[in-house]
């Protein structure tokens, strides 16, 4: 909207109108009601001793028309008029009454000001309104600049998640029914299959480590890579420092020397601080290389190597919740110290056995996908721990609420009558292990 549509709007005319209109207006106006006087009123023309004094209108009109100049300029003109005609003898008195006069000045004077005080703030609005439509724009153009961008990375990341709770799921369900012990060409495509869905990997390969030895050839490629150079600065450091390396800490702490065909050297360590392998990446997107989708690759790497850990351990032997629930729990707490990832370790002491069937049958029901549930095998009939990977105190404390109110409502007793409950927030200084024995040797 502009300035002449604000003015149009309220009837007023705008202030780019010419001068010479401004003029001739006020002019003919006011000769023309001076003339309607002469006609209509010939002994008195300009209504002195009536009732109204009509003359004021020409100075009320123009001032409300064209502001204070205006009607100081059409007042003027009628006191010319007035004193022509009290000389020419046309006037009831011998003189003109100043009350009359400083009447139709005030009245035309007042309309003016009026006039021009909202001129101005009509101003004010309409330069406030200028300027956030020039903002509105501005607005308009940056929302469709991303929402384009915004678009296309939705067309690239279609299909992935960066939820570390989502990954680890898909891994466990993939990985854990492959066939063959360790690092295979089977086992090798799942993992690969992961990571790229996961970190966007577009030249990547995995490399076996049997007895500290790297092997030549990969078990699992995806893009179209140059053979791996052993003596790769990169690699080496990796290797070495037994950790995820990038280069950007490369070329941070290496800036002249730096001469590699790798982003990042990704080792497959276990929980027992094993290396069974380690990826080797040399090219992912440029939004994905960041920080946050490093540290997602280096967590799905060591929950991986622990998978292929318990399979190699467990080959031939019947799968025990136990033995599983020990693999889940160094890794928790390795990504605690290592990630400072958030877990929590809560152990239940039953009066008896059938409470105990009965509310693990209710923690089967309402598992999460991640959570690990397991009787001790000292105690298998009173005792149950249940390990809930990336909980905090406050996840803990819902879940607890849920399975509470669950037995609550089936059997009507509250939890705390049925068990005594014990939880541990995993920290870096925490020992879930000699926790978890104490509490044991306490409750038996």
């Amino acid at each position: 909207m502009t300035k002449s549509d604000v003015y149009g709007d309220l009837g007023l005319s705008s202030k780019e109108t010419t001068a010479w209109v401004k003029w001739l207006e006020t002019i003919i106006i006011t000769l023309l009601l001076l003339a309607a006087g002469f006609w209509l009123h010939p002994e008195d023309p300009l209504f002195i001793e009536e009732t109204f004094p009509w003359p004021v209108l020409a100075p009320l009109v123009a001032g409300l028309r064209y502001g204070f100049i205006m009607a100081l300029v059409s007042s003027s003109l009628i006191f010319t008029a007035a004193g022509l005609i009290l000389r020419a003898g046309f006037l009831p008195d011998d003189q003109l009454p100043y009350i009359w006069g400083l009447g139709i000045l005030s009245t035309g004077l007042l309309a003016g000001e009026f006039r021009d005080y909202w001129d101005r703030r009509i101003e004010k609005l309409v330069a406030a309104n200028q300027y956030r439509h020039v903002r509105l724009e501005e607005f308009t153009r940056n929302f469709y600049l991303l929402k384009v961008s915004h678009d296309r990375l939705e067309q690239q990341l279609a299909g992935s998640s960066n939820s570390l709770r989502e990954a680890l799921r898909r891994l466990y369900s993939e990985i854990s029914y492959a066939r063959g012990t360790g690092l295979n060409e089977e086992t090798g495509e799942l993992m690969m299959r992961l990571l790229v869905r996961y970190g966007q990997l577009q030249v990547a390969a995995i490399y076996p480590i049997e007895n500290g030895v790297l092997a030549d050839e990969p078990v699992a490629t995806v893009g179209s890579g140059q053979p791996l150079n052993a003596n790769d600065p990169l690699l080496v450091h990796a290797l070495e420092q037994r950790t995820l390396i990038s280069v950007h800490t490369e070329y941070r702490d290496n800036r002249g020397d730096l001469d590699t065909q790798l982003l990042l050297a990704l080792p497959l360590i276990d929980s027992e601080q094993t290396m069974i392998g380690i990826v080797a990446v040399e090219a992912m997107p440029f939004f994905s290389f960041q920080t946050k989708t490093l540290r997602l690759l280096a967590i799905m790497a060591g929950h991986m190597s622990d998978i292929l850990l318990e399979h190699t351990q467990t080959s031939g032997q019947t799968q025990s919740d136990w033995r599983h629930f020990q693999f889940q729990l160094s890794r928790v707490t390795s990504d605690a110290r290592d990630h400072n990832l958030p877990s929590t370790l809560v152990h239940f002491t039953f009066n008896d056995a059938a409470s105990s069937i009965q509310l693990l049958q209710m923690m089967q029901q309402t598992r999460r996908g991640l959570d690990v549930i397991a009787q001790p095998p000292e105690a298998p009939n009173t005792q149950i721990v249940v390990l809930l990977p990336l909980t905090d105190e406050l996840g803990t404390g819902a879940y607890l609420q849920r399975l509470s109110d669950a037995v609550q409502l089936q059997s009507g007793r509250y939890l705390e009558s049925l068990a005594r409950i014990q939880q541990l927030s995993l920290s870096q200084q925490t020992n879930p292990s000699e926790w978890l024995d104490r509490v044991q040797k306490e409750s038996t």
